[in-house]
């Protein structure tokens, strides 16, 4: 976990062999920590199963976000509400789970219905990405909502979920200075335990500063909810910074990138994800690796963010553009979408 700490100096007074007094100890002068100096870029590495963060942010810079892992990995990025603490993050998610032996736990998340879900015996914990907001239910389906919701705001851009080997740069002009907490709550391979249990929690400093220019966008998409995204179908190979503005209304939707296998559609590979993560059982191992298509950038809720930016490097292929409201059900293809083509 990324952190400045400041090292005092202690004085030494030095007394002579005839007992002599020199006057006193020296009094120190107050010292304080120097405030960090944020970074227009910083990356976070998602390893198999840790978050590395390169430093400070400065408010409106942009995340490098790298998926050095052989899983999925999400960056769940939540603010810490005032007064608040990682200890407090730490000990509610030590309190909510995993439950450590006992009963058997089964943990799955479905990308399509975004949502993590944790059973032990006749208990079941559900995340709703996005939300920021936990509820457990027992045997008798009550629920309540999970004391995590009270530490964190809402988790949103530029947190994003991304497939195995894919990188991405986010921009979000309008990020706000503070600490934000990053949490991963994909199952793990093989045995379902969320990564979060296994050390990917860590945080990120966004501080006060000049903002940093947004970058220059080649192509400008359009979302707003029910309607498809407009802007460029066709793009060239190579890297590229495409802008998204968003309409009033638009707090719900997802924004996200996907590439598909040649010969392949949005809905097989959708429902592909859902299989791998909605089932009773954790994803097998190398799961990751056998859909037809991958996920470059799945972001999480546009929240109060209007315009943001997301920069890629395009291979040739087919892609689908995707912002839809995961959290209300809608069968068939999403209206808000549009097919890329990258020649």
């Amino acid at each position: 976990m990324v952190a400045l700490s400041a090292v005092l100096a202690l004085g030494l007074v030095a007394c002579g062999d005839d007992g002599d007094d020199d006057g006193g100890d020296a009094q120190q002068a107050p010292t304080t920590a120097p405030a960090p100096q944020g970074a227009a870029l910083v990356t976070i590495d998602m390893v198999d199963h840790a978050f590395q963060v390169s430093g400070p942010l400065t408010a409106g810079g942009t995340l490098r976000l790298n998926n050095k892992g052989t899983e999925f990995h999400m960056v769940g990025l939540g603010k810490l509400k005032p007064g608040k603490t990682m200890a407090d993050l730490q000990r509610v998610l030590n309190e909510a789970g995993p439950p450590g032996g006992g009963a058997p736990s089964t943990t799955v998340q479905s990308p399509g219905q975004s949502t993590t879900s944790t059973t032990r015996a006749a208990t079941t914990t559900s995340t709703t990405r996005g939300s920021g907001a936990t509820t457990t239910t027992a045997a008798g389906g009550q629920g309540e909502q999970d004391p995590t919701a009270e530490v964190l705001d809402e988790v949103g851009l530029p947190g994003a979920f991304m497939g195995p080997n894919e990188s991405a740069e986010v921009t979000v002009p309008n990020l706000t200075p503070g600490t934000y907490a990053l949490l991963c709550f994909i199952p793990t391979e093989g045995e379902g335990t969320p990564h979060f249990a296994k050390g990917m929690v860590n945080q990120l400093e966004v501080v006060a500063g000049p903002a940093p220019a947004p970058p220059t966008a080649d192509a400008t998409y359009k979302l707003a909810p029910g309607k498809a995204i407009e802007g460029p179908a066709t793009l060239t190979p190579g890297r590229h910074t495409l802008r998204f503005d968003a309409e009033a209304g638009s707090q719900q939707l997802e924004p996200g990138l996907a590439r598909l296998n040649a010969g392949t559609t949005f809905a097989r590979l959708d429902s592909a994800l859902d299989a791998l993560f909605e089932g009773d059982t954790p994803p097998a191992k190398g799961a990751a690796t056998r859909v037809p298509g991958q996920v470059v950038f799945g972001g999480f809720d546009l929240g109060p963010v209007t315009t943001f930016y997301l920069t890629v490097d395009l291979k040739a292929g087919n892609y689908v553009l995707v912002a839809e409201d995961t959290d209300v059900d809608t069968p068939g293809t999403p209206r808000e979408m549009l097919s890329l083509r990258v020649a």
